[in-house]
Order: C-alpha cells, then structure tokens, then sequence
C-alpha cells in the first residue's frame, strides 16, 4: 500500500497555528497523533449533527401528534403537573 504525505504550513504569527505548532511539535509520533486528533474530531461533529436532527425529527413527530397535552395543569399547593407525551410518539419510535 502506498504512503501518501501531506505538508502543512503553520503561520506562527496567528495564535491557532502557533499553539498547534507547539503541541505537534512535542509529539514523538506525530501521524498517529493527527489521525486520532482528525478522527475524534469528525466524531465528535457527526454525533453533535445526529443529536440535531434527531431532536429536530421529535419536535415535529410531536407536532405532528397534537402536541404535548396537559390535564389539570396546575396541582394544589401550585405544584405543576409534568406534561406527558401522547401514546403516539413511543408508537412512531416503535416502528422505527
């Protein structure tokens, strides 16, 4: 298999490239520390981007559904009744 290389450039008059310069440059093994740097990195924004959409599908299922209902809202003593989800949506999850 082929070894491909990537050259990098880093202005030490900007801070950024500065402080990454400084923390590459103490790294023994360098390639593998930006392949897990890289990786983590891309994770980390792929699962912050699943959790958006994922809250954004359950907003509108729930629009969809009429809503999250309350009855008798308020208790006595003006303790507040959580609000529950309808049957509906944990039956859209279940066909998932």
């Amino acid at each position: 298999m082929a070894t491909k290389r990537i050259n990098l450039s880093f202005s030490m008059d900007r801070e950024e490239d500065a402080k990454v310069y400084n923390i590459l440059s103490a790294q023994k093994y360098k390639t593998d520390y930006v392949i897990k740097a890289v990786l983590n990195y891309v994770e980390k924004t792929d699962k912050e981007f699943d959790m958006k959409i994922i809250k954004q599908a359950v907003k509108e299922a729930i629009c969809e559904c009429g809503g999250i209902t309350q009855v008798n809202g308020i208790k006595g003593n003006d303790d507040f009744i959580q609000p529950e989800l309808p049957d509906t949506i944990f039956d859209m999850f279940d066909k998932l």
